[in-house]
């Protein structure tokens, strides 16, 4: 259900009294009066903050739920848990035509520069998912790649999204001691510049980069799952340190689609980064397990674009500054795409649950027939 209708209806019982005693006494009844189904007014009567929390509805509107509604001025009956709550998404996916591939996956370092932190059979489970999604890729035959990242060493001139618009892109892996693993790879000037023409004409700010210097964001992915080096390759980066809105990241995935939508070149799209993953001091080596399942839940099943609907704070609470990455493809894509999880595997050596995930826009047909 929209955020907006189980705000209004919250805000409009902590307004009348009288209307919240007969919620109280026959919430489905009233609920429907506020537009509010069976299940919503029950999450509400029952004072459930996490579910309501996980449909990205304000937290100073959730706590009048516990405090106000149910009294419960301590609020005990809280945590800071996102529960899924079984609902699969009812829309139908509508992808723009020329999008042959989507997917997801984590870039974390360690996976090439050094593997032997983590259990080998989970490094073992991670490759052969980067194998299989290859694999797809390759299948797909595009024309050319979209791929999001986040700011790590690079710095921009602004705290916008940044668009790679330059007909080459080079780096390697140096700071991490391993410079022999490196990646050149071919720009797509052309559409790069349409993806930030799109995002101008829709109000947006986005920063044309001509240098986007290669790091691990980009370089572990690519380097498993590029099916040719000839392959144009346009980064989007994020730069979450500077400017972190999960709204700002869907909006943009939404400029992407337009763009896409007036091409006639066959594109994939690959977000990376994730899924949580904290590098703050004392932090780092943390896995929240809970909240990445949550997400691969949602994603599975058809509503990975809602989570754009959640807070930020939340979001980075948990671990999960990267996905704003995952927000732009979702965001280009649309609503109701269901996800096949290929791996995911919590490594605390290497400092995150680490995923690979396919997003079969190529069994759309199949998946709703």
């Amino acid at each position: 259900m929209d955020k907006k209708i189980l705000e209004a209806a919250i805000l409009k019982l902590g307004q009348t009294p009288d209307l919240l005693a007969r919620f109280k006494t026959d919430p489905v009844t009233v609920g429907a009066e506020l537009g509010l189904d069976e299940h919503w007014a029950d999450v509400i009567a029952r004072g459930e903050r996490n579910l309501l929390r996980s449909a990205g509805v304000n937290d100073g509107v959730t706590i009048l739920v516990s405090r106000w509604f149910q009294d419960d001025l301590s609020d005990s009956s809280s945590s800071d848990k996102f529960v899924f709550d079984g609902r699969a998404s009812t829309a139908r996916p509508e992808v723009p035509a020329n999008v042959v591939f989507a997917a997801g996956c984590s870039h974390v370092p360690d996976l090439l520069a050094r593997p032997e932190i983590d259990p080998p059979e989970a490094v073992e489970r991670l490759k052969q998912a980067y194998a299989k999604l290859r694999d797809s890729l390759a299948a797909a035959e595009p024309d050319l790649i979209v791929v999001t990242t986040d700011c790590h060493f690079q710095s921009f001139e602004t705290g916008a999204f940044v668009v790679g618009v330059g007909s080459e892109h080079r780096g390697s892996m140096e700071f991490f001691k391993r410079p022999d693993i490196d990646l050149d790879i071919k720009g797509a000037p052309e559409f790069a510049q349409q993806i930030v023409a799109s995002a101008r004409n829709n109000r947006l700010e986005v920063e044309a980069a001509p240098v986007v210097n290669l790091d691990h964001g980009l370089i572990v992915p690519l380097r498993q799952v590029l099916p040719r080096p000839d392959l144009p390759v346009v980064p989007i980066v994020t730069q979450p340190a500077r400017t972190f809105s999960p709204y700002g990241a869907r909006a943009f995935g939404q400029a992407l689609r337009q763009a896409i939508e007036g091409s006639d070149k066959r594109i994939a799209l690959l977000a990376t980064g994730g899924l949580s993953h904290w590098l703050d001091p004392g932090k780092f080596g943390s896995v929240d397990t809970a909240f990445d399942d949550y997400i691969l839940q949602m994603m599975r099943n058809g509503r990975g674009l809602d989570l754009a609907d959640l807070e930020p704070y939340p979001l980075l609470d948990h671990g999960q500054y990267e996905f704003l990455n995952w927000l732009i493809v979702l965001g280009a894509l649309g609503p109701g795409i269901r996800a096949e999880v290929y791996a995911y595997e919590p490594l605390e050596a290497s400092g995150g649950g680490w995923t690979v995930v396919n997003m079969n826009v190529d069994k759309l047909e199949t998946v709703n027939a």
